[in-house]
């Protein structure tokens, strides 16, 4: 009697799959890793991921959906969102730049050496790939 509430799920799973429908049964995304960060952010972001350990997180004096990340040493470090999806490639970070997929259309990427000069203009949509020159692995992926 334990399975009766259950029946209409599976029922449903079944039509769509006999009908040619992709189902996927386990949708969760994998989680973030979460770094120790003393949260001060009101309201705070969406991620953490982003953050050095132990850093403290606080909001831009002038815009409240901007976050900066501070650590001990006064490093800094900004965070604009997640509005280019950077969060869905954060498993790419450690890997060769040529393991990223092929750009999504109408998506704009930047990819970028981590010691070359880039243009300082903020695109929230835009996705920056930061990379280190001489082994072309990734360092960071980041909107901005």
């Amino acid at each position: 009697m334990q399975f009766l509430p259950a029946v209409p799920a599976l029922v449903v799973v079944t039509v769509l799959a006999a009908s040619g429908c992709a189902v996927v049964l386990d949708a969760e995304p994998t989680p973030l890793a979460e770094p120790k960060v003393v949260m001060e952010a009101d309201p705070p972001p969406p991620f953490t991921y982003w953050a050095p350990e132990n850093s403290t997180i606080r909001n831009h004096p002038r815009d409240p959906l901007t976050w900066i990340a501070e650590t001990e040493g006064g490093s800094r470090l900004y965070y604009f969102g997640d509005q280019c999806r950077a969060s869905q490639f954060q498993h790419f970070v450690g890997q060769p730049v040529d393991a990223l997929p092929d750009k999504p259309a109408g998506a704009t990427w930047r990819m970028a050496c981590s010691t070359c000069a880039v243009t300082s203009d903020l695109g929230r949509e835009r996705m920056n790939v930061s990379y280190d020159e001489d082994s072309r692995a990734i360092t960071s992926i980041s909107c901005g």
